[in-house]
């Protein structure tokens, strides 16, 4: 359903950003996700997507241009917005990470045009994320999500 796929870029961005809330400082991987944080509570998606490889690529074939035209309609069609995250795992190699979580979302979609009978106000994803690091800066490269508790494809 396109309405859950939407979401579900909107999370991948949103909750990546939330993974750095309460991270010890000095850690270059959470510093980009803090920064992700306080970007997405801004409603800011030009920051936001400072932390996003040029080169991003969705286990779906989306891309870059995508995910962010995704995240603008999202945040113009939400009033509220909040997404927590749970069961964050963070593994590191050299240059890369990995990052599994869920994001759980809710919302309130803006009351125009029938706009909440459209997008859903609650979801849960699980994560998979790939991130590396370009120029000292640890950006989201590839990114799998699905509905929360389904089996991985």
């Amino acid at each position: 359903m396109k309405s859950d796929r939407s979401l579900a870029v909107l999370a991948l961005v949103v909750a990546v950003s939330a993974t750095a809330c309460s991270r010890p400082a000095g850690d270059p991987v959470r510093e980009s996700l803090d920064a992700m944080v306080k970007a997405a509570n801004a409603r800011d998606t030009k920051s936001l997507f400072e932390h996003v490889s040029p080169t991003f690529q969705a286990a779906d074939g989306s891309g870059l241009a995508d995910a962010r035209a995704m995240v603008e309609r999202y945040f113009a069609a939400y009033e509220i917005l909040t997404v927590s995250i749970r069961d964050v795992k963070v593994e590191r190699g050299e240059g890369a990470a990995r990052v599994r979580l869920r994001a759980e979302m809710s919302g309130q979609p803006r009351k125009i045009g029938g706009l909440s009978g459209l997008i859903p106000s609650s979801a849960a994803y699980d994560f998979d994320l790939r991130l590396t690091s370009e120029s000292g800066v640890w950006k989201v490269a590839w990114a799998q999500w699905n509905p929360a508790g389904s089996p991985a494809p």
